[in-house]
C-alpha cells in the first residue's frame, strides 16, 4: 500500500516525480508510519485489552485474520502514539485522529471479504479505545459503511484539501527544485474534482458531496489561486465535456508552445527522457565515427587527406604573401624612379 495512492492521474505511469514529493507531506508521512508500525510490531505482548480484536473478529480465514491483525495492531498503536507522534511532525492535534480513521477505512477495503467482519471490527475498536493505557482517548473510529469507488472519491478529495496549503507553501516559499511535481499534482486534482462532480447532485444521494463542497469552498477562500497558476505556469481552461461555473474550481493547462507542451506536457521528468533517449541514439553513432575516424585505414586516409589540404592551404598561404611583398617593393621601386627622373629634370 502506497502513501499517497496517484492512480487517479490521467497518466498514471508517469506520476513517478509527484509521488516522491508527496510522500514527505506530514499527512502521507503519517500514514506511513501507522502502516510500519503495524508491520514492525507483530509478535509483541498486547495488552489485555487488545484480546477484544480476537474474541470479536475470531475467524481465521477468509479476510477475517486479516481484520484481525489490523485490529492488534491499531490497539498497539494507541497504547504506543506517544512514539508515533515524535516522529510525524507537522500535523496539529485535532488531526491525529480523523487522519487515523482515513487510513483505516482505507486497509479495510484493502483485505478480501471484510464485510463479513467489518460490524465486529469496529466493535472491537471501540473496546479496545477503553484501555487505560490508550494514550489517543479523544479518538472515536468511523466505519464509513460505503463502498471502495465513493470511499475512493471522498479521500482523494478529502486529501488535496488537507494538504493544499503545504503544497501551496512548498511552491510559494521554498527553493524548491520540483515545483512542477505539486503544481502536476493541483492541476491533477482540479481536474478530479471536475469529473466527479458531474454526478454529484446533492448529500443525500451522492456519498462525497461534503468533500467536493470543502473542495470548492478551500480554494475559493485563500483567494490566491492566480498567484499559484503564475507560479506554475499554467492557465484556467474549460474542463472537457464539463460546463464550469465562474466561481468554480477550473480546470488548468500549461502555457507555452503547443508542440512541445504535446512532447512534454507538464512532466518534469520528459525533457530529461528525451534528452536521454536522443543521446542513447546519437553517442553510439558518435562512437563509431571516432573508432573509423582513429582506428582505420579510411580514418588514417581521412587524416592524412585533411593534413595534406592544411599544408597546401598554409603553402599557398605563404606564396601569396611572398608574390603580394614582391609586387609591393617593385611598385615602391618604380615609383621611387619616376620621383627621382622628375627631380632630375626639374633641375
Amino acid at each position: 500500500m502506497s502513501y499517497p495512492n496517484l492512480h487517479y492521474y490521467v497518466d498514471a505511469d508517469k506520476y513517478g516525480e509527484a509521488y516522491k514529493s508527496l510522500k514527505n507531506l506530514p499527512l502521507y508521512k503519517y500514514q506511513e508510519e501507522l502502516h510500519n508500525f503495524i508491520s514492525k510490531n507483530k509478535g509483541t505482548v498486547l495488552d489485555s485489552h487488545c484480546k477484544y480484536c480476537e474474541y470479536n473478529i475470531g475467524d481465521k480465514n477468509d479476510g477475517g485474520s486479516e481484520l484481525r491483525k489490523l485490529c492488534e495492531g491499531i490497539c498497539n498503536i494507541l497504547q504506543n502514539f506517544d512514539d508515533i507522534k515524535s516522529i510525524s511532525i507537522g500535523i496539529s492535534e485535532d488531526k491525529w485522529c480523523p487522519y487515523m480513521n482515513w487510513w483505516i477505512y482505507n486497509y479495510v477495503l484493502s483485505i478480501p471479504n471484510y464485510n463479513n467482519y467489518i460490524s465486529n471490527f469496529y466493535l472491537a475498536l471501540t473496546f479496545i479505545c477503553q484501555s487505560p493505557k490508550n494514550q489517543l482517548k479523544k479518538c472515536k473510529f468511523e466505519n464509513y459503511s460505503i463502498d471502495e469507488i465513493n470511499f475512493n472519491k471522498k479521500k482523494i478529495l478529502n486529501e488535496f484539501t488537507e494538504i493544499y496549503d503545504d503544497i501551496k507553501n512548498k511552491i510559494y516559499y521554498e527553493k524548491n527544485l520540483n515545483v512542477q511535481a505539486y503544481c502536476k499534482h493541483i492541476k491533477e486534482n482540479f481536474r478530479y474534482y471536475n469529473t466527479v462532480k458531474v454526478n454529484c447532485t446533492n448529500e443525500i444521494s451522492c456519498a462525497y458531496f461534503n468533500e467536493l463542497s470543502n473542495f470548492k469552498n478551500k480554494i475559493r477562500e485563500l483567494s490566491n489561486l492566480n498567484n499559484i497558476l503564475d507560479k506554475c505556469n499554467y492557465r484556467k481552461t474549460p474542463c472537457e465535456n464539463v460546463s464550469n461555473i465562474d466561481d468554480d474550481v477550473p480546470c488548468l493547462k500549461k502555457k507555452g508552445n503547443p508542440f512541445l507542451l504535446l512532447i512534454l506536457d507538464d512532466d518534469p521528468e520528459g525533457i530529461v527522457n528525451i534528452l536521454l533517449n536522443v543521446l542513447i541514439i546519437f553517442v553510439p553513432i558518435l562512437a563509431i565515427f571516432l573508432i573509423l575516424f582513429k582506428f582505420t585505414p579510411l580514418g588514417r586516409t581521412l587524416t592524412k587527406s585533411k593534413r595534406e589540404k592544411m599544408s597546401t592551404a598554409h603553402t599557398q598561404k605563404k606564396e601569396n604573401i611572398r608574390e603580394y611583398m614582391d609586387n609591393y617593393a617593385a611598385y615602391v621601386d618604380s615609383e621611387m624612379k619616376k620621383r627621382m627622373s622628375l627631380a632630375y629634370h626639374a633641375a
